[in-house]
């Protein structure tokens, strides 16, 4: 991951809704596909059984729909999980630097492995 950007809290406003809408269409399409070991080393298990909660009562939604409501309903804790990845990095209008996917693998790999 790029050192270089800001983290999300050091965001503006409008920086901060582009950054969490992208990073609400990732989570979501991560969710679907069972994807999210490496958020439960960084952040509360009740952060993310609350989204989780909220997906999965309206998983008969499509994607764009889905990450408008989960937006709407559960905003406060992405802006928690944002917060608490501070090794992700944002342009000045909230794009992250390192696209969420590439990010993403990286941090997979450095996930314990079992023998």
């Amino acid at each position: 991951m790029s050192t270089n950007g800001k983290s999300y809290a050091e965001l503006g406003p409008d920086a901060q809704v582009t950054a969490l809408k992208s990073f609400i269409a990732f989570y979501v399409r991560q969710y679907k596909k069972g994807s999210l070991e490496i958020l439960s080393a960084k952040v509360s298990n009740e952060v993310i059984s609350s989204i989780n909660e909220i997906l999965n009562q309206n998983q008969f939604m499509g994607h764009a729909e889905l990450v408008a409501e989960s937006l709407r309903l559960s905003k406060p804790y992405y802006e928690q999980i944002l917060t608490k990845l501070t090794n992700i990095h944002f342009t000045d209008d909230g794009e992250p630097v390192t696209d969420w996917m590439t990010s993403w693998e990286d941090q997979e790999e450095k996930l314990p492995t079992e023998d």
